[in-house]
């Protein structure tokens, strides 16, 4: 849980110094494992604190059956991503405002529009952190149909 909390505190440290959104609570967590080795090591300490709740080519979403409590907020989603090409550490996703958020941001050439079949979202990088931030039209929650 340590790697989820740093990931977290990392990418609100990030939203909070290009962003005005500081009191943004966090919605989503992703682990961007860095090998095998490291991906079965996470998966099996996050499946004895959480169900699986989507599957996807790229890792498994978790709902945590406690919330963790984060600097953001408290965290119940959090997805493995299996090893592939991102060196970042992972991101994490907070609630916001879509709309205003993008028509405030789309131009700032340190976001990028990301477009997935059932959404979209502004990623938020800097080559001083090694996570990402971002900003989704659709809570993840919303879209697996959890209330949190």
């Amino acid at each position: 849980m340590s790697t989820i909390n740093y990931i977290v505190s990392r990418s609100a440290e990030l939203k909070n110094k290009f962003t005005d959104v500081s009191s943004a609570q966090v919605e989503f967590a992703c682990i961007f494992c860095q090998n095998g080795e490291e991906h079965k090591e996470f998966t099996n300490s996050i499946e004895k604190v959480g169900k699986i709740v989507e599957r996807t080519p790229s890792g498994f979403t978790y709902l945590l059956d406690m919330p963790l409590k984060t600097i953001a907020g408290p965290l119940r989603l959090v997805k493995i991503r299996k090893p592939d090409f991102r060196l970042e550490r992972g991101d994490a996703d907070f609630n916001i405002d879509y709309n205003k958020f993008k028509n405030r941001y789309q131009r700032d050439p340190r976001f990028e529009l990301v477009k997935y079949e059932t959404f979209k979202m502004l990623r938020l990088s800097s080559p001083d952190y090694d996570v990402m931030a971002c900003f989704s039209d659709i809570p993840k929650s919303k879209s697996l149909d959890i209330k949190l």
